[in-house]
């Protein structure tokens, strides 16, 4: 048995080695939802990939000759880059010039006068430029911008982590040089700073979680060969998890990341249950194979059922339609149970192979104070009730106003900590530019050349007007802009001719266009209409805000379309890695409370079907949705709020906590077969029996759960606090609150189908010479 799981196990950490961080953003929507089908058919309509970084300094003239020679270093070596197809500044702007002899109007660089010192007057030729006006520059003409395109075919591959590091490495050389800091932000840098960091933090967590968790083992046991063993159980599993993402072809996100702590962090419980009950057992009697034959027998079938309903709150997140809870509920709801399998096979292998325990192996469970805690639970529950009663309902109270202050959020940054510096920059630029996150307006004409009707480009105009009055979005951009600054051209960059032109003006102006050009740098505003000129697209940014800003911005742009653009006569469509994104996570909330609630139902379920007793089903659930709504509470008072990371920790807390609840229940009707079922002295029996080792995980889950906090993303940060917090919670309402209800309701409860289960997950106790003799003293 023993060669064959650690093949297995060996087999997965081979497979582990091949797993690949995801080079995306997570997929938050299904392919068929409309709001993606929207984005992806935008994308190929206009070939946007985005693919652009943006590189900026504060209080910087570009047009001022030492500043020119730094800036166009950076923009050189950049260029150098293998990936950096080009780039757009300030420094390289695009003029368009009037050639009457040619009769067109020719797009020419700012570039190559720059190179040769014309300063002032390229200055003058570019602030007479509205167009790039809040696009290459902020509006007051303090920050300019360097914005540098990545190859779309290189952009979700290894290679993007090599371009952006060299980015990244280039700017900070420059930083160096000028003495100046550099920002840098764009949707590929922020992708590629989430990937680094998970990669870099999964072992960094995982480590912290096997040093935090072995520590607290050896406190409580006071055995190396306990802790030793239990850590071998937990790396074995920490082997599966990785070798399932790479078997089952996923890839690592921000959530399947957290895979691997888990795995220690529930898979130490289960050595402990186990643990203490041969311990507990050879204290007793002292024949070490009688032990272990009762550590599988009682021990065993309860810890392979609290690991059922712990896979299945894992497993509730499979019935969702987002793929990345699907990933995370697959690969962690199987773990859950290859975790047991190791533990349930190696613990008892091992100690049937070990030394019989000494005697300062099993002194912890006398320890004064553990016996203390235990001597109050009793006294509380068996004399106190009613204080019982009082404190649970007073603190229902207090969180359920709690709960009326959540609030939800979807920002792009909301992971990033507020010192990070990628949170910085992405702030700094949205200060300046009043957005960074792209947001498009795609507007359908219903006709073929459609977008160059007067009334169209008139309501483009007025609606861009409208556009520029609301807080949160950027300087936006369409065709309109294009032929202002055609218009601006043709009278000879008269900046005062910068609007649009009139159909008298557009007839004799769209003979000057250009036509056929292959400077990548144009294509701008060819990207701004699709090639029947049915479709065109009013691009901008927008702030990376939070839900109830967003809903306020949303409404504004939707009453804007709906003034300018009557529906029967155009289909205008709001999309935008800023829509999907909000959508998407407004999507992957309902998703996780669907599958919380599946989750409470299918465990009632089988707690149904163990203890064969509706009134238990109901009095089990108690103690554990308490610790819920004490957490949503806190949640609450010190605004936290509801995202995909922490409504995870609902979901994970609930699988863990109705353990002990199992446990619990299970021992306390053992108990009452063998009290003759007297009430009092079951309950009694079943919190010295199960207390010590509730105790013993809920202190390691706390802590476990904690190192968390070393996350450098505020989700996970959150999601350990509050995970940690709410566990604690979960176990004084198994051991205060459960046997409280059990002995205020104990008619209601106890019946024959209770006392006579359809499985026996504690065996009753069985005469010793049944047994092997073993090495019995």
């Amino acid at each position: 048995m023993l060669s064959i799981l650690l093949l297995l196990s060996f087999y997965m950490a081979y497979q582990g080695q091949f797993v690949n961080v995801s080079f995306k953003f997570s997929r938050l929507l299904p392919k068929t939802d409309t709001t993606q089908v929207d984005y992806d058919v935008f994308r190929e309509r206009f070939k946007q990939v985005g693919n652009t970084v943006v590189i900026a300094i504060d209080s910087f003239d570009v047009f001022e000759a030492k500043n020119y020679q730094h800036w166009h270093s950076l923009e050189s070596n950049l260029l150098n880059i293998d990936g950096v197809i080009n780039i757009l500044s300030p420094a390289n702007a695009l003029n368009l010039g009037r050639d009457d002899s040619a009769q067109t109007l020719n797009y020419s660089s700012l570039a190559p006068a720059l190179a040769a010192g014309k300063f002032d007057s390229v200055k003058a030729v570019y602030d007479a430029l509205p167009f790039y006006r809040g696009l290459l520059e902020s509006e007051d003409g303090r920050v300019p911008l360097m914005l540098v395109h990545i190859d779309g075919k290189k952009l979700y591959d290894k290679n993007i982590i090599r371009i952006v590091e060299e980015i990244k490495q280039t700017v900070a050389a420059e930083e160096l040089i000028l003495e100046r800091d550099i920002k840098i932000s764009g949707l590929p840098h922020i992708r590629m700073a989430n990937t680094k960091t998970i990669g870099q933090e999964i072992f960094m967590l995982v480590g912290l979680a096997l040093f935090v968790t072995g520590l607290i083992l050896y406190a409580f046991l006071r055995s190396f060969r306990a802790m030793l063993i239990s850590i071998a159980v937990v790396v074995l599993g920490v082997f599966w998890s990785f070798g399932l993402i790479s078997v089952l072809n996923y890839e690592i996100s921000m959530l399947s990341s957290l895979i691997p702590s888990l795995v220690i962090v529930i898979g130490v419980p289960n050595c402990i249950f186990l643990i203490n009950k041969y311990h507990t057992e050879y204290k007793n009697h002292g024949n070490r194979i009688l032990a272990l034959q009762r550590v599988i027998r009682k021990i065993g079938a309860a810890t392979l059922l609290t690991n059922i309903t712990t896979a299945m709150g894992f497993a509730a997140l499979i019935l969702t339609n987002s793929v990345i809870l699907k990933e995370f509920g697959v690969v962690a709801s199987i773990n859950v149970m290859m975790v047991f399998v190791i533990s349930i096979v190696i613990i008892p292998i091992y100690y049937s192979f070990a030394h019989a325990p000494k005697e300062r192996h099993y002194k912890h469970l006398e320890k004064r104070w553990i016996k203390g805690f235990i001597d109050w639970l009793i006294r509380t529950t068996m004399y106190h009730r009613k204080w019982v009663y009082t404190a649970l309902i007073g603190l229902l109270i207090i969180a359920s106003y709690g709960v009326t202050k959540i609030y939800t959020t979807g920002n792009l940054s909301e992971e990033f900590k507020k010192s990070d510096p990628v949170y910085k920059d992405l702030h700094f630029l949205e200060e300046k530019f009043n957005g960074m996150v792209p947001l498009e307006l795609v507007i359908d004409t219903k006709k073929a050349n459609g977008i160059y009707k007067a009334a169209t480009l008139k309501r483009i105009d007025k609606l861009q007007n409208d556009l520029a009055q609301v807080e949160g979005i950027s300087r936006s951009l369409s065709i309109v802009d294009g032929l202002k600054f055609a218009k601006q051209a043709y009278y000879r960059g008269d900046s005062s001719f910068y609007s649009l032109p009139n159909s008298q003006e557009r007839s004799f102006i769209a003979s000057y266009l250009p036509k056929g050009d292959n400077d990548k740098q144009s294509n701008l505003l060819s990207s701004l209409a699709d090639s029947t000129a049915r479709y065109t697209r009013v691009t901008m940014q927008v702030k990376d805000m939070g839900k109830e800003e967003s809903t306020y911005m949303q409404e504004a742009v939707f009453a804007s379309i709906a003034k300018n653009f009557p529906s029967e006569k155009y289909d205008v469509t709001v999309t935008g890695a800023w829509v999907v994104f909000q959508k998407g996570t407004t999507y992957l909330i309902k998703n996780l409370l669907v599958s919380l609630s599946l989750a409470i139902a299918v465990i009632a379920l089988v707690m149904a079907f163990i203890f064969r007793s509706f009134t238990m089903v109901l009095v089990s659930l108690v103690p554990n949705i308490f610790p819920l709504v004490m957490t949503a509470g806190i949640m609450g008072y010190f605004g936290i709020p509801l995202k995909p990371s922490t409504i995870l920790v609902f979901s994970v807390a609930f699988g863990i906590s109705i353990d002990d609840t199992i446990h619990f229940l299970a021992k306390y009707r053992q108990e009452l077969k063998n009290t003759r079922y007297n009430i009092g002295q079951s309950v009694l029996l079943a919190i010295r029996e199960t207390g010590v080792s509730m105790f013993y995980t809920s202190i390691v889950l706390f802590f476990g759960f904690s190192v968390f906090t070393a996350s450098s993303f505020g989700g996970i940060v959150a999601l350990g606090i509050l995970v940690s917090i709410t566990l604690v919670i979960a176990m004084i309402g198994n051991l205060l609150i459960l046997p409280t209800l059990l002995l205020s309701f104990e008619k209601l409860i106890i019946s024959k189908s209770f006392t006579e289960p359809y499985i026996t997950i504690y065996d009753d106790e069985v005469d010793e010479s049944e047994d092997f003799e073993g090495d019995k003293p």
